[in-house]
């Protein structure tokens, strides 16, 4: 049996259309790009502009972004009467396109004071140098030898002797030898000419606890 070739024509666009609206009804297929398989409108997505297509409206991208439908109108001076259903491509003007809308949103997005990476701690406020209640103290040095009152120690000079009150013929007479210069420590001078300091500084010590 042979089949008419105008019917034949008219069977294989009939099974072609039926399958492409099957599909859509279906939800799996989608020509228009406006829908997702499941039927749904796409939505532009709210942390990427890139999403934003010419055919979405404003409504749309009121909602997506949270922008004051006003000022969507203020900012690019789109006509007062713009309805929010109109798609943003018959909008396209000097001021308004899709490109100068996603650069607007993207800017928006950005957070007005960014805090950098790290420690987001508040610094402390500096602190006033104190000033010392009385400015006429004297603040001893700490390398300066301070004797113990009226105690013989490794750095007490020849000088102290003399300014305890111990005569000068008392201390020649335990070195042995006429004084040096008056600013040398005892036990340096003692163990420069080979003697031990130990049984010097227990003769001179008996002298300056003569002199109290």
């Amino acid at each position: 049996m042979r089949i008419h070739p105008f019917v034949y024509g008219f069977l294989v666009l009939g099974v072609f259309f039926g399958t492409i609206l099957g599909f859509q009804r279906a939800g799996i297929w989608s020509t228009s790009g406006k829908i997702t398989a499941s039927g749904d409108q796409v939505q532009p997505s709210a942390t990427d502009v890139d999403t934003i297509k010419g055919w979405m409206t404003l409504e749309q991208i009121t909602t997506t972004y949270q922008v004051p439908f006003q000022e969507l109108i203020t900012q690019f001076e789109l006509p007062a009467d713009t309805a929010p259903s109109t798609p943003i491509k018959d909008l396209e003007s000097d001021t308004f396109s899709v490109t100068n809308l996603r650069t607007w949103l993207q800017i928006r997005l950005q957070p007005v004071n960014p805090v950098p990476p790290g420690d987001s701690s508040p610094l402390p406020a500096p602190q006033g140098t104190p000033t010392p209640a009385n400015t006429d103290q004297v603040i001893p040095d700490p390398t300066a030898h301070v004797s113990t009152a009226r105690t013989i120690t490794g750095k007490t000079t020849l000088q102290e002797l003399l300014d305890w009150g111990v005569p000068e013929n008392a201390i020649q007479s335990v070195l042995g030898s006429e004084l040096p210069a008056l600013g040398t420590p005892i036990k340096d001078f003692v163990t420069g000419k080979g003697q031990e300091f130990s049984p010097i500084k227990t003769k001179l010590q008996a002298l300056v606890d003569a002199t109290n």
